[in-house]
């Protein structure tokens, strides 16, 4: 996005997004119910790939035992299940072969799941998903080098790529900056290093010689 003000100074505002994986190579999903969103991180196991392999996918959960919202899927997912004592909200889990689980309640059971996943910030979860069926979008993040690209005005173009926002221009300074105006990180050099920094909107200034972007 891009805005012009008193014709010499252009904010680059962008969003960084990542396809996350972790150490082991788990991926991330984005849990979507309403207005509002989770992010769930996958376990490294069979279940969890294939489940990942479904989406993207929106389903009408059901509710059961005032703790958990439940979903059968059109197929049989491999499954390993154990007895994990403890439910902990926020936990995605297998019951069965073909039922998906979404927990929002911590308790314990005497029953015996397959890991799937949880849900890193399980805070306001269960209001979300009421006492009532709820319409959940499960959807693996995107992978998204290019943030934007600014060639159409003789400039140059940003590159996201493992963290790593490069300039392909002659910059003198790059300031990441927050949407309150607070400088985050600087750079004297063309790269800036990101990955330190959550997903989100973010203000982006390149000093270049005799003008600022």
């Amino acid at each position: 996005m891009r805005n012009n003000i008193k014709g010499t100074f252009t904010i680059l505002i962008f969003f960084i997004s990542m396809h996350i994986m972790d150490a082991q190579g788990s991926a991330k999903i984005k849990i979507t119910v309403g207005s509002d969103s989770f992010v769930l991180t996958t376990y490294d196991n069979a279940t969890a790939r294939a489940f990942v392999e479904m989406l993207p996918m929106t389903v009408s959960m059901n509710g059961l035992n005032g703790n958990e919202k439940y979903y059968y899927i059109s197929q049989n997912l491999p499954s390993s299940p154990e007895r994990p004592s403890t439910i902990y909200a926020g936990d995605l889990m297998l019951y069965g072969s073909n039922c998906l689980v979404l927990f929002y309640e911590t308790f314990t059971t005497s029953y015996s799941y397959t890991r799937i996943g949880q849900i890193e910030n399980p805070s306001g979860l269960k209001m979300s998903l009421g006492s009532n069926n709820a319409n959940v979008t499960f959807e693996v993040f995107d992978n998204i080098n290019s943030v934007v690209d600014i060639n159409k005005d003789n400039l140059h173009e940003l590159i996201l790529n493992d963290g790593i926002l490069r300039y392909n221009g002659d910059a003198d300074n790059i300031f990441l900056i927050d949407l309150n105006g607070r400088t985050l990180a600087r750079t004297a050099t063309n790269t800036l290093n990101v990955q330190a920094f959550p997903k989100g909107f973010y203000i982006l200034r390149i000093k270049e010689k005799n003008k600022n972007i």
